[in-house]
């Protein structure tokens, strides 16, 4: 199974120039379920997909059509109404053919300086805030479908690298969300040593992340990053994208 997510750069429309560039990635990296972010309602990584997506409209923050958070499954799909910030975060919970039904969350936190319900972005209080709002819906969703394995997938705007430089936020934030995580056995399979883009595109780092149950890191095959670059590319997107091959 090939989890992705990318953050678009407030792509909202599946027609232009620069649909045209991002439309190549999605068919390279076929993965079966996408989270994407910064995104358009209609902007689908191709036929055959099922998408939810946030259902609030952030007017602070977007035009019709984009929205800030777009799960997009090969399988079926059911949306979940467990989620205290419906703007940035949206639930699904999705149903292969081949093996028990998970979860998937997709979500933004705020980043470096921004605000959130009339948090602060200074002090990483806007960050936290989001995140605990975040984090409860973790632990209901858990306590909801306990058979059913969670995944947090979106733009986290944190870097959770355990060795060199820091890339993006704060040792604060970092701490915040890894014991966010942790409260709810979850661990980031794109941070630290599994982390593409510093692996890859060194001094750079995941804030996009994959997460998912502790007890099946020993099943991570492997995960990668695009476009093939140093840097992410002008006219595509700012972000990379990230994904994960599960066993």
């Amino acid at each position: 199974m090939r989890l992705a997510t990318w953050n678009l750069q407030r792509l909202a429309s599946p027609a232009g120039a620069r649909m045209s560039r991002v439309r190549p990635y999605f068919e390279a990296i076929d993965a079966d379920v996408w989270v994407l972010t910064e995104t358009g309602e209609e902007v689908s990584p191709g036929p055959g997909y099922r998408g939810v997506a946030t259902s609030e409209f952030d007017r602070d923050q977007h035009w019709p059509g984009e929205v800030w958070t777009k799960i997009w499954s090969r399988w079926s799909i059911e949306r979940l109404a467990h989620v205290a910030d419906a703007a940035r975060c949206v639930a699904a919970r999705i149903h292969p053919p081949s093996r028990a039904p998970f979860i998937v969350y997709g979500a933004v936190l705020p980043w470096t300086g921004s605000s959130w319900r009339g948090f602060a972005g200074r002090g990483g209080v806007a960050f936290a805030e989001a995140l605990a709002a975040q984090s409860s819906d973790w632990r209901s969703l858990r306590a909801a479908y306990p058979t059913d394995d969670l995944f947090v997938i979106g733009d986290m705007n944190q870097d959770l690298c355990e060795v060199g430089p820091r890339y993006y936020g704060s040792k604060l934030n970092q701490g915040r969300l890894r014991s966010a995580l942790s409260e709810a056995s979850l661990v980031a399979y794109t941070g630290g040593a599994g982390d593409p883009v510093r692996r890859d595109s060194a001094p750079l780092a995941c804030i996009d992340h994959i997460c998912g149950p502790e007890c099946l890191g020993s099943r991570v095959r492997s995960t990668i990053r695009w476009p093939d670059a140093p840097a992410p590319v002008r006219g595509v997107s700012d972000h990379f994208g990230v994904a994960v091959d599960l066993d």
